[in-house]
């Protein structure tokens, strides 16, 4: 709280309005200056309790995950600010001012012409956030000013609003849909038909339906066979990460590392493939929406850096995409050997980028994105 200019006037001219009734003995004097000084004690009164009696309650225009709102790189990011006056009295224009932690852009204020006794105002505040991890609003303030502009009070109304900063989304190439061996071809040729239907065989048990029997494999097996159709898998991918030797966050190559997974995992639930993504020996399954944005989260608060590595990774040789991601060629051999021998596998490496000799394409966080050879999906033999 403060004095404006014209609180100091009249501060001063009570004080020597004051000194004069005594010092020149002129008694008149003396209410004038005890009026001067007690204006300016009641306007820098009324201005700390209208501060006291205002409360604001902050949301982002984004969805939320275990509470936590979750913005992403590069995308505008719409703040509001709920303000309620509790006072019986209306208020003037006042200041409402937002701090922002570093990677959501500069400080913003906002000034309100007004508010009414007992009501509520919306302001709003945009901002776009330039770098992953766990930033906020530091804080929302308002600052008034007392009545003729004698004083004027700044006062903190919330202190600290975490939002949860996911990594860019890349475009990346779709991979066939689930469930779809063979996609219709545009061709009028006939053709056989392939669906995601599977038949196999098994041996007859009373009961079963007698034109449910296989010959063909009667005959190779000297047994009755019949044939049945067999439970249908839900196709799934593996994505690995590791960031161990990662410097300073944020690291350039680290981060479009984070990137890649968080757009591998996008595309590959969107294609309806259940993705499970094993970061720092922590397994994260996505098979639902609500698994998605908890990836999500868990991307946007990871700290790079860390050393563990995941226990072996039972059945992923049976998966559609296996993707190691690690920012050297030995941590991806570590990965590797979690995975069940034989199993298939491809290389996201962060050592390989060029990031000076603009090795990668288009702008992420740092000024970076996802190198086009990355966006190829498929697997090479271990």
């Amino acid at each position: 709280m403060r004095l404006t200019t014209s609180g100091f006037v009249f501060l001063i001219a009570g004080i020597a309005l004051i000194i004069s009734a005594y010092r020149f003995s002129l008694p008149g004097m003396l209410p004038a200056g005890i009026l001067l000084i007690g204006l300016v004690a009641l306007s820098l009164l009324l201005a700390i309790i209208t501060s006291r009696r205002m409360e604001v309650a902050l949301s982002a225009a984004v969805r939320s995950v275990d509470g936590t709102p979750v913005a992403e790189v590069g995308r505008p990011l719409l703040l509001r600010a709920a303000l309620r006056n509790r006072t019986p009295l209306p208020i003037g224009p006042f200041g409402v001012d937002l701090a922002f932690r570093p990677g959501l852009g500069e400080d913003q204020g906002v000034r309100v012409p007004g508010i009414g006794a007992s009501s509520s105002v919306t302001v709003e505040a945009e901002c776009t956030p330039t770098q992953r991890g766990v930033s906020g609003v530091d804080g929302v303030a308002v600052s008034f000013e007392g009545p003729f502009g004698l004083s004027a009070v700044s006062h903190t109304l919330l202190r600290g609003f975490d939002i949860a900063v996911a990594p860019r989304l890349e475009q990346m190439p779709r991979p066939p849909k689930a469930g779809l061996a063979q996609p219709m071809a545009d061709t009028s040729r006939a053709l056989r038909g392939g669906t995601s239907r599977d038949f196999d065989t098994r041996e007859y048990v009373p009961g079963d339906d007698l034109r449910h029997i296989h010959w063909t494999s009667t005959a190779r097996h000297d047994e009755l066979m019949v044939r049945h159709e067999a439970e249908e898998e839900h196709p799934f991918a593996v994505i690995l990460l590791d960031t161990a030797g990662a410097g300073e966050h944020p690291d350039p190559a680290a981060e479009v590392l984070i990137s890649a997974v968080q757009s591998l995992a996008s595309v590959y639930f969107s294609a309806g493939y259940e993705v499970l993504c094993c970061i720092d020996g922590t397994l994260h399954p996505v098979r639902e929406t609500r698994g998605a944005e908890r990836l999500r989260l868990a991307l946007a608060s990871y700290e790079t850096g860390g050393t563990e590595l995941p226990g072996t990774l039972r059945g992923a040789s049976g998966a559609a995409d296996v993707a190691v991601c690690a920012m050297t060629p030995q941590r991806a051999s570590a990965l590797e050997s979690a995975l069940p021998r034989g199993t298939r596998s491809r290389r996201l490496i962060a050592a390989d980028l060029d990031l000076d000799a603009g090795g990668v394409d288009g702008v992420f966080a740092t000024g970076h994105a996802i190198p086009q050879e990355w966006k190829r999906l498929g697997r090479r033999r271990r």
